[in-house]
């Protein structure tokens, strides 16, 4: 693993972002490659490419000097070209995530679970919300696998079958082919706030369930 300097040298002076650079029409725009910024800042292509694509990798490298790699690619106005890496690595780091409702509770905290640990590892994503229309249902993994999804994360989503990627179904209770269901322990949940209550002196209990069209449902009641 090559080792990466606090600071950034370039020909054995150090990197100022203030410093002239080449005029504005020829350094921004899709003029400006990968291999111009890493020249620029006289760093390997390598570690550039690690801290512009958000690489787990780039921990590596002093949290200084990302800082002023995204500084100059900011500068410079460079913009990576999506696709052409695509289709180079034959990988596009997307995962499609389908959920009823953004704004829902339930829902918005399992998507802020997945969101943090996306981003952790690199990849980007598109999020759908079918508010449990049938039609949506069906739909929406076609219309993201036509986006090169490497994946799909369902939450709360009854799927069929038909999936031609890795999909994860969060309280999915349905056997699918090709499908890994997460499920909750509901009667552990249930047992443990139950005894919680009883403890507690309570005797007279009521039963907040929820809408009709929640997957968990059955199994709560």
């Amino acid at each position: 693993m090559q080792n990466y300097p606090a600071n950034i040298m370039s020909r054995g002076k150090s990197y100022n972002s203030s410093r002239s650079s080449p005029s504005r029409s020829s350094t921004t725009g899709p003029g400006v490659s990968l291999q111009f910024l890493a020249d620029h800042l006289g760093l390997s292509k390598t570690a550039v490419s690690l801290v512009i694509n958000r690489s787990p990798k780039a921990k590596s490298i002093p949290h200084k000097t990302q800082e002023l790699i995204r500084s100059a690619a900011r500068e410079l106005n460079y913009r990576p070209n999506f696709w052409a890496r695509s289709l180079r690595r034959q990988r596009s780091s997307t995962i499609g995530v389908l959920v009823p409702e953004i704004s829902e509770g339930y829902a918005a905290l399992v998507l802020s679970g997945i969101e943090d640990y996306l981003l952790e590892q690199g990849y980007f994503y598109f999020v759908v919300s079918h508010r449990h229309r049938q039609n949506l249902i069906e739909e929406y993994p076609d219309l993201l696998q036509q986006r090169a999804v490497e994946g799909l994360i369902a939450v709360d989503t009854a799927f069929c079958d038909g999936l031609h990627v890795p999909t994860v179904a969060v309280s999915g209770h349905r056997d699918v082919p090709g499908v890994t269901n997460i499920v909750l322990d509901q009667a552990l949940a249930e047992r443990i706030a139950l005894e919680h209550l009883v403890k507690l002196g309570h005797r007279k209990l009521a039963l907040i369930k929820g809408q009709d069209f929640r997957s968990d449902l059955v199994m709560r009641l």
